[in-house]
């Protein structure tokens, strides 16, 4: 897609995903119309024409909206209590009175974490094994990747891959942090596009078929390659040089700065790369059947969380030589856990201080 179609959504979406922002921190939606609020409930894997899954879409938001009335002490106007899911993104996007805008978009913000909350919940009751989840992940990667490919996308090159175990011990202890729960890129993917120009509506058309915006994982982007704003007023898209004037259109108001080197320590300096982590949607009602009303009552949905790596042919060679390689990389961080192994946070006098003073 030539970067002149892109429209506000996909500007607001593309800046999330670079900087690491939440959907939590927006205050308006830019939906147009109908036909892209329902595409957006599909890529959650929520189908608008299911009766199950609209049921499901009416309790949360009645939830959410029992929680801001009843926790936080809003108002909710009548209008966006009663509207149906598309009415209220239409609501969140400026149909109507400014206050309908708040409201629908404290309302989805609410019923995000709701939903999201309650699928890791589930997947905790449920028979089946993270590893199960990674090869629905890949799967589904895989036939989205597919489908580009055959719509003669410009990607040069894909690949997939699980953390080893012995990797994931050694990122743990690489890390200052040492819970399991921060590794997120135990399922990690690569695009390779022809130009750096491809890198934006790839990330664009990935969103819009595999990876919901609003699920990118907060804080983990490093994008040390695209100034997607530069790119889209080069390319004469009117929509974001308008934004660009009035910053009250979009959910960034405030210019960012652009990382000057890598954001991963052991990389290389000259190391170029888009990276980041999301959390992509996963339908168990299909492969693991269950009844029970508890579990039912958490919605049909799990998140299976991976890695993405997208950079354009030309970097891609840059980054696999000289300092860059990964061999290079991997040597740099076992030295940075052999250290931590050896002394921790002590500094090597310390270590000299530490020792039985000799007689």
């Amino acid at each position: 897609m030539p970067l002149g179609r892109f429209g506000l959504l996909e500007i607001d979406a593309l800046r999330l995903l670079l900087r690491g922002g939440s959907v939590v921190d927006w205050f308006r939606l830019h939906f147009t119309n109908d036909d892209e609020i329902r595409a957006f409930l599909r890529v959650n894997e929520l189908d608008p024409e299911s009766a199950t899954d609209r049921a499901r879409l009416a309790d949360l938001q009645a939830r959410a909206v029992e929680y801001l009335t009843g926790h936080l002490k809003y108002r909710v106007p009548d209008t966006v209590r009663d509207a149906d899911v598309v009415e209220l993104f239409e609501l969140a996007s400026g149909k109507g009175r400014r206050t309908y805008r708040l409201h629908a978009c404290l309302t989805l913000k609410v019923m995000h974490i709701f939903h999201h909350v309650e699928a890791h919940e589930l997947l905790s009751m449920l028979p089946i094994s993270h590893a199960e989840i990674g090869v629905l992940l890949h799967a589904k990667m895989e036939r989205v990747v597919r489908g580009l490919l055959e719509r003669r996308f410009p990607i040069v090159d894909f690949s997939g891959s699980t953390k080893s175990f012995y990797s994931t011990v050694s990122k743990l202890l690489a890390k200052k942090h040492t819970q399991a729960a921060q590794v997120f890129d135990r399922q990690r993917f690569r695009i390779v596009v022809e130009r750096l120009e491809d890198i934006p509506p790839l990330l664009v058309a990935l969103m819009r078929e595999l990876i919901p915006f609003n699920y990118v994982v907060p804080s983990q982007s490093e994008n040390t390659l695209v100034n997607a704003d530069d790119m889209m007023i080069r390319s004469g898209n009117l929509s974001a040089i308008r934004a660009d004037r009035d910053p009250s259109m979009l959910n960034e108001a405030e210019p960012v700065e652009r990382k000057a080197g890598p954001q991963n320590e052991f990389s290389g300096r000259s190391f170029r790369i888009v990276n980041f982590v999301a959390q992509v949607p996963i339908r168990v009602d299909r492969v693991v059947p269950f009844q029970s009303a508890r579990l039912m009552g958490l919605g049909p949905i799990v998140f299976g969380t991976l890695e993405l790596q997208v950079v354009d042919r030309a970097t891609a060679l840059k980054n696999e030589s000289g300092q860059n390689r990964h061999t290079l990389y991997k040597r740099r961080q076992l030295a940075r856990v052999r250290e931590r192994l050896e002394r921790g946070k002590r500094k090597k006098s310390d270590k000299v201080a530490a020792q039985p003073a000799s007689k």
